[in-house]
């Protein structure tokens, strides 16, 4: 069977233009649909990654806040080491002995001898000073003897010598004057 078709030229025309805008404004509302589809992608991946970026900075400053902190510590843990260093060296080289001859001195020296100095040099110590007769039977030059011998009883001197001891007459007593070397161990 024949079709016929009975529009005017005009009329289809009209109706292809009709036909042809409909195609048109379905090809802008697709491309618009996609162009917002990316759009919209993009805002949410782009707002995902400023978030992650966000997470990121305050991890990074919670870090640089650590690395301060360790820094300090570290700072404080080296100054403690040297520290530790001087005392140590100290220790080693046995600058604190004055300490212990002081101590030394406090439990041995008879209460009728009295030191007038002290001289501490590298190993040796110079102690001058003078004893009095003793009230019981101990005369002065026992008590300077007595000395002596507690001082080596010490364990602190591994050697006391005596360089002199000789009689003379202090605050109107008759004293024995002496001076002992005394070697640290």
């Amino acid at each position: 069977m024949n079709q016929m078709n009975f529009l005017t030229k005009e009329y289809k025309n009209r109706l292809e233009i009709e036909e042809y805008f409909r195609k048109c404004l379905g090809g802008f509302i697709m491309v618009f649909l996609i162009l917002y589809v990316t759009f919209f992608g993009i805002k949410m991946v782009e707002s995902s990654v400023q978030k992650k970026i966000n997470i990121e900075r305050i991890e990074i400053a919670e870090k640089n806040k650590r690395i301060k902190q360790l820094t300090l510590e570290s700072k404080k843990e080296t100054n403690l080491g040297a520290k530790i260093e001087i005392i140590e060296d100290i220790f080693s080289q046995k600058n604190l002995r004055v300490s212990e001859i002081f101590r030394s001195l406090d439990g041995n020296v008879p209460k009728n001898v009295w030191i007038q100095s002290l001289v501490y040099e590298g190993t040796e110590v110079r102690i001058k000073g003078f004893s009095f007769k003793d009230q019981e039977t101990k005369s002065s030059e026992e008590n300077a003897y007595y000395f002596e011998e507690r001082m080596l009883d010490s364990e602190v001197y591994k050697n006391v010598t005596l360089n002199y001891l000789k009689k003379s007459i202090k605050y109107g007593e008759k004293v024995d004057e002496f001076e002992y070397v005394l070697e640290l161990e």
